[in-house]
């Protein structure tokens, strides 16, 4: 009996040890690490700033960099929100709507971003679609949450040192620093603007298409279709469109891959009475490098330009703006669209 006592006294001190590195390391952790889930953050203000949204957009990382509503809403007065975030599939986008839909405004207006990868899975394994999906449950209901797993619920808020992976580095500076050094010593050997596009564009093709059995899954299109019967409930005005490409990535896909995205958008365009809207080749961006950040995605003075466009080629935004005052408090008299 003694030494069944001794032994289970040393294990509970092993796992007692154990579990106080454990939370060492957490802690230390916590300290140098970055925030992953920055751009999450905006969630944090919306039961104190956006409580009646009437202008907005959901979508991918395209949606994020694509639309920019300073004008819309500093100058004219409209509360604006962007709901996309980097890689967010439409199944989270549906469930962004849900956990906010009181958040909407009698009368808006939403721009639904359809990319080429917008019907299949861009992640690449389940580690970084761990990664991706943390950040959900940093302001989301976990009733809320596709396929809600308590395991990252509890790594992402009490122990993400047990998602650290290469993060590692951050607690042994002198390994950090050697992995920073070598970062700027690749950056420093970088090609010129229009070199550093084009390899963009093939590494994002690559990231999209490859070991992709089914480009068009049929559970993201029924994601999509779920969201417009969402907007349709809610009385929210939608419109589908597909943000501005360079040339140098819509050239590599296919004509044959193009008429079928093509194909599957116009048939739920007609199927929902949504227009759908294509600016992947629009001229006035695909050969305008200034407009861009990298291969795919608008840059500050790109989204200016591209959400001021819309806001003049859209009938149906034209439309609201035309029949929907803005509620902004600090409306200047005589207000009027700016088109």
């Amino acid at each position: 009996m003694k030494q069944i006592f001794i032994f289970i006294s040393k294990c509970l001190l092993v796992c007692a040890g154990a579990l106080l590195l454990l939370l060492i390391l957490n802690y230390r952790y916590e300290q140098v690490r970055e925030n992953p889930y920055a751009d999450a953050d905006k969630f944090n203000y919306m039961n104190s700033t956006y409580t009646d949204i009437q202008i907005c957009n959901i979508g991918s990382s395209h949606g994020e960099y694509a639309f920019y509503y300073d004008a819309l809403s500093k100058m004219q007065g409209y509360e604006c929100f962007n709901f996309a975030m980097a890689s967010q599939t439409y199944d989270y986008d549906y469930a962004i709507l849900s956990m906010y839909q009181k958040h909407f405004s009698e009368q808006c207006f939403m721009f639904i971003p359809v990319s080429y990868f917008s019907f299949n899975n861009e992640v690449t394994d389940e580690n970084e679609q761990q990664f991706l999906s943390s950040k959900y449950y940093t302001f989301l209901s976990p009733k809320y949450i596709p396929g809600y797993n308590p395991y990252v619920d509890l790594i992402t808020h009490y122990f993400p040192i047990l998602s650290a992976g290469e993060d590692m580095g951050k607690l042994f500076p002198s390994l950090s620093l050697s992995v920073l050094a070598a970062q700027k010593a690749d950056e420093a050997a970088d090609p010129a603007k229009e070199s550093q596009f084009r390899e963009k564009a093939l590494n994002r093709y690559h990231r999209h298409m490859d070991g992709k059995e089914n480009y068009f899954l049929p559970e993201r299109i029924d994601n999509l279709y779920a969201i417009l019967d969402f907007c349709k409930q809610n009385d929210i005005t939608a419109v589908l469109i597909t943000t501005p490409y360079t040339g140098y990535y819509s050239s590599l896909f296919s004509p044959e891959f193009k008429a079928g995205f093509s194909d599957i958008v116009d048939s739920i365009a007609r199927d929902t009475g949504v227009p759908y809207y294509d600016y992947s080749a629009d001229p006035r961006f695909s050969n305008s490098l200034e407009y861009f950040s990298d291969a795919d995605h608008l840059n500050t003075e790109g989204a200016a330009l591209f959400t001021g466009i819309i806001e003049k080629e859209i009938p149906e935004f034209q439309e609201f703006l035309s029949n929907v005052a803005p509620n902004g408090k600090e409306l200047v008299p005589g207000w009027k669209p700016s088109f």
